[in-house]
């Protein structure tokens, strides 16, 4: 019995968000409140929990009861820094949160400079020009298509030309320091212009999919799971 109410009320809640699709409604209202509420008290626990206990309330106590004053110290103006969040709640010493925000803020900026350069720009740039290797602009390739023509060999032979090519003329369109009427910015605005049509539909693409994922998976709960649940019930 309670596994068929507790799957009924997860329908409802399934139910509940897709009808925001039809108009605004206390049913999708109710549904969203929930899971807000839901996740925000879940992530305070785990917070206390796996965070605030292990790594800042043992190890205070642990230094207290060892003497080591340094390390209490350090952990104390720690909490204490991380208290100023509060005060977001008082329109008067709301100021005092820009500190723990600069700090997390500021950290977090030069903290992941070193990896995001690395990962988004170096990476990057050596996949474009570099695979496995092996230049992008392969004579070898070219020569293998034109030998034995094939759908393979022709990708093979026209994929890194393209990725090159792809490259250089959205690049050129972001280059502002040329008026349009340049005859390489005037040439390569609808090439640059289709590889970022294509791009950005490639994303949207992917996104949707993902969504679609997520409903056909919603739909097999209600029809595959739920659905016989109550058949068998009601025989």
């Amino acid at each position: 019995m309670g596994t068929i109410l507790w799957s009924t009320f997860a329908v409802f809640l399934t139910l509940s968000i897709f009808s925001f699709l039809i108009k605004d409604n206390p049913f999708y209202k109710f549904a969203e409140h929930l899971f807000a509420g839901i996740s925000v008290g879940y992530l305070v626990v785990i917070t206390f929990t796996q965070i605030f206990i292990p790594r800042v309330w043992k190890p205070l106590m642990n230094s207290i009861d060892t003497g080591n004053i340094l390390r209490s110290a350090f952990l104390i103006i720690g909490v204490f820094i991380g208290l100023l969040y509060l005060s977001r709640a008082s329109n008067k010493y709301s100021w005092l949160s820009r500190y723990p925000i600069s700090i997390v803020v500021g950290f977090g900026s030069g903290f992941a400079i070193a990896p995001s350069l690395n990962a988004r720009v170096l990476k990057q740039l050596h996949s474009t020009v570099v695979e496995d290797g092996q230049s992008l602009l392969n004579i070898q390739k070219i020569i293998a298509f034109f030998r034995d023509p094939s759908f393979s060999s022709l990708y093979n032979a026209t994929y890194g030309p393209l990725l090159v090519i792809g490259v250089l003329v959205v690049l050129i369109y972001f280059f502002f320091s040329f008026k349009n009427d340049n005859p390489v910015i005037k040439y390569t605005r609808t090439p640059a212009l289709l590889y970022m049509m294509v791009g950005f539909g490639a994303a949207f693409g992917y996104t949707f999919m993902a969504r679609i994922s997520l409903f056909v998976d919603r739909m097999n709960f209600i029809l595959n799971r739920w659905w016989p649940l109550i058949q068998n019930k009601l025989m």
